[in-house]
């Protein structure tokens, strides 16, 4: 046991930093009622709710991957706000990695 286990193991990141929600939370919501959809994750938790910056890793996290999707190659970046890249597609915009 090694002091990066202890750490990796109780590391529980701020998802949404305007409302300080953490990780734990959003997963706890999630284990309440697991049928239900990211709005409905989003108004219980209060996550995504400020600037919408962390809108991409919440539903990262209900899909049950990482909330850090690196670089991506040959994108139209439009926005990079902490680990969410979301790109221009042609209806919209669209979290990458989800």
């Amino acid at each position: 046991l090694t002091l990066k286990n202890i750490t990796a193991k109780f590391y529980d990141p701020v998802i949404c930093n305007c409302f300080q929600v953490k990780a734990s939370t959003i997963k706890m919501a999630i284990k309440t009622d697991e049928n239900q959809t990211l709005d409905d994750l989003l108004e219980i938790t209060n996550a995504g709710n400020g600037c919408r910056a962390c809108v991409c890793r919440v539903d990262r996290i209900m899909k049950g991957l990482p909330t850090n999707v690196g670089r991506v190659p040959n994108a139209l970046h439009v926005g990079l706000y902490q680990s969410s890249v979301i790109v221009s597609v042609p209806n919209g915009f669209k979290c990458l990695g989800t």
